[in-house]
């Protein structure tokens, strides 16, 4: 049983000892597996070193054959003349010191030439039927090793056929001496205590690169026989003649049919593993003892340190000075240094925490002046419009103030949800071909009004050449329009506005360079922070919240550009670069960029009609109802309005409406279960036009409207001329397509 309570120390010991004990078997086991693939790599470096030295073989006898074949060539042995022979055969010999004669033979086998010894009939007799195999393969060979009554060492006849008229009429042969072997044997890279040995077709060493005098000339060892017998190339363990346990391999060529055998020791190999096994299972034996004789004493100095980190602890619980004892051991001194700094952060936090909350009140606050400020014009104006306190000649200027504050008010708004995307990550980009200046000529357009009034001059320059990107033409146009703006806002009256468009090697730049008073300096690298000013508080020259050049940024790098700023040199004013990636050559740019979302229907008149159109308006927002209503209603459109989807279905049961203009979030069913039972309802009849009006204006709102039947998605809030010209273009488009189908064969 386990007692309840258990001592530090004795859990230590247990601790040591649960570790230490598998570490010893796993260091085994891994040592054993590292041994089974060290031999396995072992057995594979030696075969292929065995290969290395077979080519090295098939490399030297090939330069032999290749000698005897242009020898052969000679026309002095078109019709065997002894003589002219025996004189061309000592010259060769003379530079091949390795030969000890050159032999012709007729294809049956007699000697008819030897050079130098010239007695053909002892010099056939030493090495027989090499001429005969040359004449039935017609390709080199090499024969096996053979012996010369009182000549010393050991010989190998190398062998091409003569072929004239394209056949073999001759045999001619090198005896060559089998030391020449043993010296390209020595010549290889091979471990420095091992053996190399070449052997014969008739399993006879024919050369070895340790002890060759004792081994050239016998037999190989039976198992290698039989080993060789079944495969070209493989490895084994073995003992040598001497009793050394080796680990052996062998490779044979193909070409000339000797085998090349290599063997290591295998202490060179078992040696080391064997060592590292004893030393390991010592250390193991001593670092147990070690380890539970220290977990015994380390135990007691643990207790007492963990007794002053708990101590401290719940000092720090409490508030009070923290206070550790300093331990030797480096984890419990981490812990007491720990609880230090865990004091020393609770307060700094406590002083971010105010930091924060005075930049979460400064931006509250700005938020604040800039939303009051559109709304205090809309609302002073609007009041005396209501009341009558307002001139005659008053009124177009009230009523343009009140839409371009409200356009202000909306811009705030869109910036805000830009940045929320942004931060998000749920930002996305309709990519396709853009034609950068088409984009730049359309911000130039969008802030053209705001420079003539201050008299600003916009010069633009683009180069001739093809200046398209991959990109969101909206997204790129807001990039440009947010950096004209800034210029228009900080450039004084009777500025210089420039853009130019270029290419900048594989990208596409855009550079505005303004005349206005520059960026500060200390500001200069926060310039696209969010939520950053040059100046703030109440003194602030300029109105904004700080979100447009951070909304820059973050677009480009979507796009997978880059954007920086600068001041001019000389000044005064300020330049800002953007580079985009340049769009390949294949893809055709758009023609054009768009500033107004109606644009895309076709362009918007304030002065569209929609003379007898049947409307139905849902929407829960009395205001909004009523609005929608009278814009409609001014248009020549007969109008029902309902609070509900509820009131809606209950309309549509006894009145059939062209157009459905409906909000997305209603009380009970939003607008797209509306538009659901709306189509079913209308299965058999002409097609209802459906548009959703509505403030969830992501794209991914947009995208589920059409999924759900919409055909057109509209943002609030929205331009009246901009609502007529959408229903115009959408009765247009189904008129079309009912005439298209009318038209059509049965």
């Amino acid at each position: 049983m386990i007692p309840r309570r258990i001592g530090l120390r004795w859990i230590a010991v247990a601790l040591t000892l649960s570790i230490i004990a598998p570490l010893g078997v796993l260091s085994v086991l891994s040592i054993q597996r590292t041994w089974r693939r060290q031999l396995a790599n072992v057995d594979r470096q030696n075969v292929a070193t065995a290969r290395a030295v077979s080519v090295a073989i098939d490399t030297e006898v090939e330069t032999t054959t290749a000698a005897l074949d242009v020898f052969g060539a000679l026309h002095a042995l078109d019709v065997p003349d002894v003589p002219a022979f025996d004189s061309l055969a000592r010259r060769l010999i003379l530079r091949q010191p390795d030969w000890s004669a050159l032999l012709l033979s007729s294809l049956d086998g007699r000697v008819l030439a030897v050079a130098p010894e010239g007695d053909v009939n002892e010099a056939a007799s030493f090495a027989t039927g090499w001429a005969q195999k040359v004449a039935a393969t017609k390709k080199p060979m090499v024969s096996v090793l053979f012996e010369m009554p009182g000549v010393a060492g050991h010989f190998v006849m190398i062998a091409v056929p003569i072929v004239r008229d394209g056949r073999v009429t001759l045999a001619l042969g090198a005896r060559v001496r089998a030391d020449s072997f043993g010296a390209v044997l020595r010549q290889q890279q091979v471990p420095p205590n091992g053996a190399v040995a070449l052997v014969d077709a008739n399993n006879r060493f024919v050369a070895r690169t340790k002890l060759e005098e004792s081994y050239v000339g016998t037999s190989v060892p039976q198992a290698f026989i039989e080993i060789v017998s079944r495969t070209p190339e493989g490895s084994w363990q073995a003992d040598t003649r001497e009793g050394t346990p080796v680990y052996a391999a062998f490779s044979r060529s193909a070409l000339t049919g000797l085998t090349v055998a290599l063997a290591l020791p295998r202490e060179e190999v078992d040696g080391p593993i064997r060592r590292i096994l004893w030393i390991l299972a010592g250390a193991w034996v001593v670092i147990l003892g070690v380890g539970a004789s220290l977990g015994l004493a380390l135990g007691q100095v643990i207790v007492r340190a963990m007794q002053s980190a708990s101590q401290s602890a719940m000092a720090l619980a409490r508030g009070d000075a923290v206070s550790p004892a300093r331990s030797r051991i480096a984890e419990i001194d981490d812990l007491s240094m720990g609880l230090r700094l865990a004091a020393d952060t609770l307060e700094s936090r406590n002083r971010e925490r105010d930091e924060a909350s005075r930049l979460k009140d400064e931006f509250l606050m700005t938020v604040s002046h800039e939303l009051r400020t559109p709304l205090t014009a809309i609302y002073g104006w609007a009041r005396m419009l209501s009341t009558g306190q307002i001139r005659d000649s008053q009124r177009p200027r009230a009523i343009e103030a009140i839409e371009r504050n409200a356009a202000a008010l909306q811009q705030l708004v869109n910036d805000l949800l830009d940045v929320s995307r942004i931060v998000s990550g749920k930002l996305r980009l309709d990519v396709e071909p853009v034609s950068l200046p088409d984009v730049v000529g359309a911000g130039i357009d969008a802030i053209r009004p705001a420079a003539h009034a201050k008299g600003i001059s916009v010069v633009t320059t683009a180069q001739d050449r093809d200046l398209s990107v991959a990109g969101d033409a909206g997204r790129l146009q807001q990039v440009v329009w947010n950096l004209l703006s800034n210029a228009v806002r900080f450039t004084p009256s009777g500025g210089r506005i420039e853009v130019s468009v270029a290419r900048a090697g594989g990208d596409v730049g855009i550079v505005v360079r303004d005349t206005g008073p520059g960026v500060d300096a200390q500001f200069l690298p926060h310039a696209f922070e969010r939520f950053r000013q040059g100046a703030s508080g109440t003194t602030r020259a300029h109105g904004g919240l700080g979100l447009g050049l951070a909304i820059v940024r973050h677009l480009v790098e979507l796009h997978g550009g880059t954007v920086e700023a600068s001041n001019n040199t000389p000044p005064p004013g300020a330049t800002f670069r953007i580079l985009l990636p340049a769009q390949p050559a294949a893809m055709p740019a758009v023609e054009s960029a768009q500033p107004l979302a109606a644009a895309r229907v076709g362009g918007v008149r304030p002065d569209t009609r929609i003379d007898g159109i049947r409307v139905l308006v849902a929407d829960d927002d009395m205001n909004a109802r009523e609005l929608l209503a009278v814009i409609l209603e001014n248009a020549g459109a007969e109008v029902r309005a309902a609070a509900s989807s509820e009131d809606a279905l209950m309309i549509l049961q006894t009145w059939a409406p062209d157009v459905v203009l409906s909000d997305i979030e209603m009380p009970g069913e939003d607008g797209y279960a509306l538009i659901e039972k709306v189509r079913r309802l209308h299965t058999t009849q002409a097609r209802l036009i459906a548009i959703a009006l509505t403030a969830h204006a992501r794209p991914e709102d947009r995208l589920r409207a059409l999924d759900a039947g919409f055909q057109w998605h509209l943002a609030k809030p929205v331009d009246p001329a901009e609502l007529l010209s959408v229903i115009v273009m959408l009765l247009a488009q189904e008129k079309k397509g009912l005439e298209n189908f009318s038209s059509s064969p049965s």
